[in-house]
């Protein structure tokens, strides 16, 4: 399902992104930056597990 929605953003900002993600719209732009940051953060959440349980030598270098 697809909303239009309108919200204010940095033109700048957008524009690199657009130029690192590798996508020629908006709208491509901030779906792919929101896909990314929800597959990064259950990354994040599977390597917290595995430190937690003491799984291989793992060490949370960004804490």
């Amino acid at each position: 399902m697809k909303k239009r929605t309108s919200v204010l953003l940095d033109e700048t900002l957008l524009k690199k992104a657009r130029k690192v993600l590798k996508v020629s719209t908006s709208t491509e732009a901030i779906t792919k930056a929101l896909q990314e940051t929800l597959i990064n953060k259950d990354m994040e959440r599977a390597l917290r597990d595995l430190i937690r349980r003491g799984r291989g030598r793992f060490v949370d270098v960004y804490r």
